[in-house]
């Protein structure tokens, strides 16, 4: 419910700025915004930047090698279940 709200409220956002760079251009002022501007306006000034700090990088680089082995592991099991029950 909430991430709909949301994207509702980004797309109402969009298209408001999209019809007032539009209705600037008519002035001559500017050339008409593209589809992709506005959104890309908004992610340099509401959504905060991406972490690329080195601890996090190598936090994160754990948690998905940590998460790659027991998905594996998992699928072993499961094919060893299996493989046991059809024999």
């Amino acid at each position: 419910m909430r991430w709909t709200f949301i994207s509702m409220l980004a797309a109402a956002v969009l298209a408001v700025t999209r019809l007032r760079t539009t209705a600037q251009a008519t002035r001559g002022r500017f050339v008409p915004a593209s589809a992709r501007e506005p959104l890309r306006l908004l992610r340099a000034t509401v959504l905060p930047s991406p972490r690329r700090d080195r601890d996090h990088l190598l936090h994160w680089s754990a948690w998905r090698r940590e998460h790659q082995h027991r998905a594996a592991e998992a699928h072993r099991r499961w094919n060893n279940i299996t493989t046991a029950a059809t024999t």
